[in-house]
C-alpha cells in the first residue's frame, strides 16, 4: 500500500463529520416509531372502550326482551345486534374490525351473553411486523324484574300556592308516567302519596292510627309519645297519633290525604290535580308517613293490595322521595317560626328519620324547591335536605316549575334503572 493511500485510510477513520446527522435520524426514527406506537395504543383503546360500552348496552337490552317480552332465541339476538350497531356509531366505532358477533342465551338464568371478536389494524406499529391488535370481548347482562315501591312526601303547605302547586302536580304526573307505564312492564310499580302541611290528612286510616278515637277532620300530628317518633313502629298503644283534640289551636290538616301505594295512575293522577295549598310546613310528618307507605311495619294498616313487601327482600327496591319548599318550623300543629329551636329540632329530628329509613334499605330521593321563600334560612333546609338524601347525586335543587319537572323525572329515570342488575 503506497503512503498516500494508508494516510488517505486514517484520515477517513478519524473523521467524524456528519455523525450528527446520522445520531439526529437515527433519534428521528425512534420519536416517530414511539409517536406512532402511541397513536396505535390510544386507537386500540378507545375501540376497546367503544365496543365494552357497546356490548354492555347490546345484552342488557337482550336480557330486557328475554325477561320482559319472552322473546325467541332468534329475536333475542337480533335485538342485541341492533344494540350494538347502534351504540358502535360514533367516535372510535369505525377503528375496529369486527370479526365475529355471538350471543349466548340461558332462558332458566335469564341471561344473555354477547361475545365480540376484533382486530384493530395497526398504523405504525407494522413496521414492527405488528399487523393488528385483536380486541375479544364478552359482557353478561341479567334484567332482575325487581318490584318497586315509592313513598312520595309532597309539600302542600300555604307557600306553595299559587303557581308552585301547579308545578308540583304537573312534575308528579310526569313522574309517574315515567314510573307506572301505560304498556305493562312485567315488574310490580306501586306509589303512594304522603302530602303535609302542619299535620297529615290520614282520610280513612284515621281510627287505624289514633288509637280508635273519635275525630271530625282526619287529620294527625306527632305520635302520643315521643318513644318512635323517629321509627316507623306500627301505630299501636302509646305509639299512636295525636289527633286535633290532643293540641289546643294546632293547625287543621290540608284537604290532600295519604294516599296507600298503587299502582292505578289514573287515580293518582286525578288525586294530586285535587291537592290544595295552605298550612305550615311540619317537613318530619311528611318524610314519616312517606316511610310508613313502604314499611313492612304497617302491612295490618294498608289495604291488601297496597301492603309493602318485607325490607331487604331481594326482590323489592324501596325508595322515598321528599319534596319541599320551605323550612320545617311547625310542631304539634303550630308553626313555631323559622328561626325558632323548635325549628331546629324539626329539622334534627327529619334527618334522624331519614337515616331510621337508609338503614332499613330505603333509598331516599330529596328536592328542594324554589328555597327563596326559606330567606336567611334557606342553608337550613338544604343541610336537611342533603343530610336526607341516600348520597348527595340525590339530592336535587329546583328553581321553578321547569327544573321540578326535570328533577323528578331524572329520579323517576333513576329508579327504574335501580331494577336493572348486571
Amino acid at each position: 500500500m503506497t503512503r498516500a493511500a494508508s494516510t488517505q485510510i486514517r484520515e477517513f477513520a478519524a473523521d467524524e463529520r456528519g455523525t450528527i446527522a446520522i445520531i439526529f435520524s437515527l433519534c428521528s426514527f425512534a420519536m416517530v416509531m414511539i409517536t406512532g406506537l402511541a397513536i396505535d395504543v390510544g386507537r386500540t383503546y378507545q375501540a376497546n372502550n367503544k365496543i365494552s360500552s357497546a356490548i354492555d348496552a347490546s345484552a342488557l337490552a337482550a336480557a330486557k326482551g328475554l325477561r320482559i317480552n319472552n322473546l325467541s332465541n332468534g329475536d333475542v339476538t337480533a335485538l342485541a345486534q341492533k344494540y350494538f350497531d347502534l351504540n358502535m356509531k360514533g367516535a372510535g366505532g369505525n377503528i375496529a374490525k369486527i370479526n365475529s358477533f355471538a350471543v349466548d342465551i340461558d332462558r332458566v338464568k335469564g341471561s344473555v351473553c354477547v361475545n365480540v371478536a376484533a382486530d384493530v389494524p395497526m398504523l405504525f406499529a407494522r413496521v414492527a411486523g405488528i399487523e393488528t391488535m385483536s380486541l375479544p370481548k364478552s359482557a353478561v347482562a341479567i334484567f332482575d324484574s325487581k318490584d318497586i315501591e315509592v313513598g312520595l312526601q309532597l309539600d302542600v303547605t300555604g307557600s306553595m300556592g299559587g303557581r308552585k302547586i301547579s308545578d308540583l302536580k304537573r312534575a308528579t304526573k310526569n313522574l309517574l308516567d315515567v314510573l307506572i307505564p301505560d304498556e305493562p312492564t312485567g315488574q310490580k310499580v306501586r306509589v303512594g302519596f304522603a302530602p303535609f302541611s302542619a299535620g297529615v290528612n290520614v282520610g280513612p286510616y284515621l281510627k287505624a292510627v289514633d288509637g280508635n278515637r273519635a275525630s271530625a277532620n282526619n287529620c294527625t300530628y306527632e305520635r302520643l309519645t315521643a318513644t318512635n317518633e323517629k321509627t316507623d313502629a306500627a301505630p299501636i298503644g302509646p305509639d299512636a297519633f295525636k289527633i286535633s283534640a290532643d293540641l289546643p289551636g294546632a293547625q287543621a290538616c290540608p284537604n290532600a290525604s295519604i294516599v296507600p301505594m298503587t299502582d292505578n295512575k289514573r287515580m293518582l293522577k286525578t288525586t294530586v290535580d285535587g291537592y290544595n295549598a295552605t298550612g305550615s310546613t311540619a317537613g318530619q310528618l311528611g318524610a314519616s308517613w312517606a316511610w310508613y307507605l313502604v314499611s313492612p311495619n304497617w302491612s295490618a294498616i294498608w289495604p291488601s293490595a297496597s301492603k309493602p313487601a318485607a325490607y331487604n327482600d331481594g326482590r323489592t327496591i324501596k325508595t322515598v322521595l321528599l319534596m319541599t319548599d320551605g323550612v320545617y318550623n311547625t310542631i304539634g300543629g303550630i308553626n313555631k317560626g323559622d328561626g325558632s329551636t323548635e325549628a331546629v329540632t324539626a329539622s334534627k329530628l327529619s334527618v334522624d328519620i331519614c337515616n331510621g329509613m337508609k338503614a332499613k334499605g330505603v333509598i331516599v330521593y330529596t328536592v328542594g324547591f324554589d328555597l327563596n321563600s326559606a330567606g336567611a334560612y334557606k342553608d337550613r333546609v338544604i343541610n336537611t335536605l342533603s343530610s336526607c338524601a341516600s348520597e348527595t347525586a340525590k339530592f336535587f335543587r329546583a328553581e321553578n316549575g321547569d327544573e321540578l319537572e326535570t328533577a323528578f323525572k331524572q329520579i323517576a329515570e333513576d329508579i327504574v334503572r335501580l331494577r336493572i342488575s348486571k
